[in-house]
């Protein structure tokens, strides 16, 4: 299995099938063929991971994936949190390379581009020698007519482009290393919120990123399987623990601008930036004493 892509939800049952459907059309153009419904070894494998929802989600990604090679769902009956449906997702695929990304399609799969010019020599070859090609307009994000211009689609970064550079088995997506990735943005008061809580990340953690919680992230399997186990976190926060784990193991990350816009209708409470401060917390305390060693 080449590639793995884990989408968790919980109450999507009005965006996910509209992601999904955007992650089917680009993914089967793409050079390899998907897992086989028998359990044979394909090119690419989608697992949606439901976290209790308590609308129609699981119903409307079943009646999907029903139909649909390659994809499949895990309906977890209560919910646990953001942080525990991912990590049960890394987890459960088998792919050489694993991303998770959100339901609603805030940075879409064909960003992924972006990341594979970062990964390691061999996963680069598979792509080259199998011809992968650009992605057409068709399978890009439908947002407003401006959006597709040449600065804004996702381009093939070739070997000649990179130079010498060193292969990452993490490459995550950012919304902040350049001023014009986001397309749509959030609300003053998230953005406010969000950049304090970067700086307070950096001081505690000691993460030097521009963003750490950007729902776009890319593992190689030797890292998933290393990592993800350590992960305690299992709400919110569980970004940053991740990140915290991986330079804890010896892993240097990329950080790679890509594309977002905000959704009006995220799941996002409110109440979440304190859960997440208390979590910033508990995840400094752990490194302090050993606990992802």
């Amino acid at each position: 299995m080449f590639l793995s892509v884990v989408i968790p939800a919980f109450n999507e049952e009005k965006r996910l099938p509209e992601t999904l459907k955007k992650v089917k059309t680009y993914l089967e153009k793409q050079p390899y063929d998907p897992a086989s419904p028998d359990g044979g070894q394909g090119g690419w494998e989608v697992l949606v991971v439901n976290d209790g929802s308590r609308d129609q989600t699981a119903a409307v990604v079943s009646d999907l994936v029903g139909k649909w090679q390659g994809f499949r769902l895990i309906d977890n009956k209560e919910n646990r949190g953001k942080g525990a449906v991912v990590k049960q997702g890394m987890l459960e695929t088998k792919g050489e390379w694993r991303l998770y990304m959100d339901a609603d399609n805030s940075t879409d799969i064909s960003e992924i581009e972006k990341l594979w010019a970062y990964t390691s020599a061999s996963s680069r070859q598979h792509l080259q020698t199998t011809g992968s090609s650009r992605p057409s307009e068709a399978s890009l994000p439908t947002r407003s007519a401006s959006s597709f211009d040449h600065a804004t689609r996702p381009a093939r970064v070739s070997l000649e482009d990179t130079g010498s550079f060193q292969p990452f088995e993490i490459v995550i997506g950012s919304r902040y290393l350049k001023a014009d990735s986001i397309k749509i943005k959030q609300p003053l008061i998230r953005r406010i919120v969000s950049r304090v809580g970067n700086w307070l990340i950096r001081v505690l953690l000691g993460i030097n990123m521009a963003d750490t919680q950007c729902g776009f992230k890319m593992f190689s399997a030797k890292a998933t399987k290393e990592i993800f186990p350590k992960q305690t976190i299992m709400r919110w926060g569980f970004d940053m623990e991740i990140l915290a784990i991986s330079i804890k193991k010896g892993y240097k990350i990329k950080e790679v601008a890509v594309d977002w816009y905000d959704s009006t209708d995220s799941q996002v409470r409110k109440s979440a930036a304190l859960q997440t401060l208390k979590e910033l917390l508990i995840i400094k305390w752990n490194l302090m004493r050993g606990k992802y060693s």
